[in-house]
């Protein structure tokens, strides 16, 4: 059995025979869009033998709705430094202004919060307080990335996380202190975020899309940011009926989850989740596939599990053995994408090393996953 990359990475997510683990570069995407030049042979590489996924989505505001005109206004000031600059963000809600600041890199870099829109408790009643109605569902982006995609890999759907939302609005200092504080109006702030998400969703599946939804943002209501109580009140409790609908109506479910997630994985099983990234070994991580297969076997897809720090530092020779580990232990459960932790394109300017090492990830990565690569029998 010989598999196009569709037919291979849909029946990892569907839990069916596959003819060997997937092999997937985070962040390589049809379009030939570079950071930096140099990462040019790796994008090379990745559209020409890697399994590709990439995510498309319709106009989605989860905190003002279909129309935010003359509720939100931007302000980018200058901060004195050529490579950055401060956006100011400014609710006017009918309960009163929220004010927050993003410090933006001109050049690629990661930016930073230096000031969050909800402050206190009651600035979450302000964000409830704006009128929202959902916007009109446009179908057109999926459709054009699935139609030059063909069968090169899948176009998931991406969703805003309620949690996710909530983090985004305050931080995670005070998050962990409005956990205690005003515990019920967080509840009560992602139910509606929650259901502001699942009627997006349906909307895709009224569209006709059966496709893998995808999101981001459980990791922030992990340890050691927040306790296993608030991953089941704040994450599984709102996510399972928003993976109910997908199920339902014949779609799937990919997550992403950084850090250390061994002691939840039973929960994400029942959450409904498909296919679980990026499954960090130690030290970030506390992901060993050897035991968490035998532990759960083909119960879940399994995706990543090659650190982004060991592309970028390791020797080739160390990275080489890493990929062939993970191949050997993650075909066992026959659904496995081998994957780094991260995006390979977040680096301004990247090093010859960490080119070279992508090169050596993707064609030694391959190689294992065809059965051909050293330690792989």
């Amino acid at each position: 059995m010989e598999l196009t990359s569709r037919e291979r990475i849909l029946r990892i997510f569907e839990n069916r025979e596959i003819d060997r683990p997937a092999l997937k570069l985070w962040g390589a995407s049809m379009d030939e869009w570079l950071l930096h030049p140099a990462y040019k042979p790796v994008w090379e590489e990745a559209v020409s033998h890697s399994d590709l996924f990439e995510v498309a989505g319709s106009p989605f505001d989860l905190f003002h709705g279909r129309d935010n005109a003359g509720q939100v206004t931007y302000e980018d000031k200058d901060t004195g430094h050529p490579d950055w600059k401060d956006r100011h963000t400014n609710f006017r809600t009918p309960k009163g202004n929220l004010h927050g600041i993003e410090r933006i890199s001109l050049s690629g870099e990661p930016g930073y919060t230096l000031e969050h829109l909800v402050k206190e408790p009651e600035d979450l009643l302000k964000v409830l307080s704006i009128p929202w109605e959902p916007a009109l569902f446009n179908k057109s982006e999926y459709e054009a990335k699935a139609a030059r995609m063909g069968d090169r890999g899948v176009v998931m759907f991406g969703l805003d996380h309620a949690a996710y939302a909530l983090h985004r609005l305050i931080g995670s200092e005070n998050l962990a202190f409005f956990s205690v504080d005003a515990r019920d109006l967080l509840d009560e702030t992602v139910r509606v975020f929650s259901q502001r998400i699942r009627s997006h969703a349906k909307a895709a599946i009224e569209a006709g899309l059966t496709c893998p939804f995808m999101w981001v943002g459980p990791e922030l209501f992990i340890p050691p940011l927040m306790s296993p109580q608030d991953f089941e009140d704040f994450v599984h409790r709102w996510d399972k009926p928003l993976c109910d609908d997908i199920h339902n109506a014949g779609g799937h479910v990919w997550v992403h989850c950084h850090g250390k997630v061994a002691d939840f994985v039973e929960q994400y099983i029942d959450m409904g989740v498909d296919v679980l990234n990026p499954l960090e070994p130690p030290k970030n991580g506390d992901i060993h596939l050897v035991d968490i297969i035998t532990r759960f076997g083909n119960r879940i897809g399994w995706e990543g599990n090659i650190e982004i720090q060991d592309i970028l530092l390791a020797e080739s020779d160390e990275l080489m053995v890493a990929i062939e580990a993970c191949v050997r232990e993650g075909r066992k459960s026959g659904r496995f994408i081998l994957c780094p932790s991260a995006g390979y394109m977040e680096y301004p300017n990247p090093t010859e090393h960490y080119i070279a090492n992508l090169l050596v990830y993707l064609k030694h990565g391959l190689a294992c996953c065809r059965g051909k690569g050293t330690a792989v029998p």
